[in-house]
């Protein structure tokens, strides 16, 4: 259960960083966000975060800030921050659509495969809705 709560929060996490170009407070973490970074060549998708945040650390998708907690004061940068143009060429992009090359779709599917839990979608239009 550990290890499916730390997958969905990352999952979370990144799509959490994807929906603006400005940093909050993770205290200041909202319910519901949209991802739109893909709006060209897909729908947006809506998650809910604070849902997910009951699942796993922080930390799990907000990988880059070890110890963070929805008590912390500390801004979290957005995904695309880093996964639009990435330093490193190993970096997943936000604009591939790959499911082994999107951030997104490497956190978010992987940890919803792996949870076993039946409503949590694993398919381009059950996220994807038009």
């Amino acid at each position: 259960m550990k290890k499916f709560a730390t997958i969905m929060l990352s999952a979370l996490v990144v799509m959490l960083f994807a929906t603006g170009a400005f940093a909050v407070k993770a205290n200041q973490a909202v319910g519901k966000i949209t991802i739109d970074d893909a709006a060209k060549k897909q729908p947006a998708v809506t998650m809910d975060h604070a849902a997910h945040a009951k699942l796993t650390k922080c930390e799990t998708c907000h990988h880059t800030q070890k110890g963070l907690t929805d008590k912390s004061t500390d801004e979290v940068a957005t995904c695309a921050s880093c996964h639009t143009t990435p330093e490193k060429a190993t970096t997943p992009k936000i604009s591939e659509m790959s499911p082994t090359k999107n951030p997104y779709h490497i956190g978010c599917v992987k940890c919803h495969k792996d949870s076993k839990n039946a409503k949590a979608p694993t398919k381009c239009v059950e996220c994807h809705k038009k």
